[in-house]
């Protein structure tokens, strides 16, 4: 009989802890929508329109974020690294979130604050086209440049 070594209880470890993490993503995912569907519902029947498209509004994009998180859990769960790619994903789409949220919410803006979120938009839409044109190879772990045809 084998005796298992510390690395192969690791690994067993982990793939427990991502599938019961990968179940309750999908139960909190499943959860968040039936939320979002039944806030939808509620809002409708007992608030003015306007009120209620703005509270759905924000519900939808916030649910939208979430799921951007969860996909971005998931992708390390099957790379078993962090890709700077699918974590700066969630981050352009809170910030895009956000900025609705203010401009729908707010009458207005200070161009400041406008010009503080396309400022952090553009340097965040910056770094992941970094990210993808430089992401390192699979095999060797160096950053090379992406073929034109890729």
């Amino acid at each position: 009989m084998k005796i298992p070594t510390m690395n192969n209880i690791f690994n067993l470890a982990i793939r427990i802890i991502v599938i019961i993490l990968t179940v309750f993503i999908i139960a909190v995912l499943f959860v968040g929508l039936f939320h979002t569907i039944w806030g939808i519902k509620e809002f409708l029947l007992t608030k003015s329109i306007g009120q209620s498209f703005n509270v759905i509004v924000v519900n939808i994009l916030t649910f939208l974020v979430i799921i951007e998180l969860f996909r971005s859990f998931v992708v390390y769960f099957e790379t078993h690294r962090f890709r700077l790619n699918t974590m700066i994903d969630p981050a352009i789409i809170f910030v895009i979130r956000e900025l609705i949220v203010k401009l729908y919410g707010e009458q207005n803006m200070s161009w400041e604050t406008i010009a503080a979120f396309g400022f952090l938009l553009l340097c965040l839409g910056i770094i992941r086209s970094l990210a993808v044109k430089y992401s390192p190879s699979d095999e060797t772990g160096e950053c090379k440049p992406l073929s034109p045809s890729s």
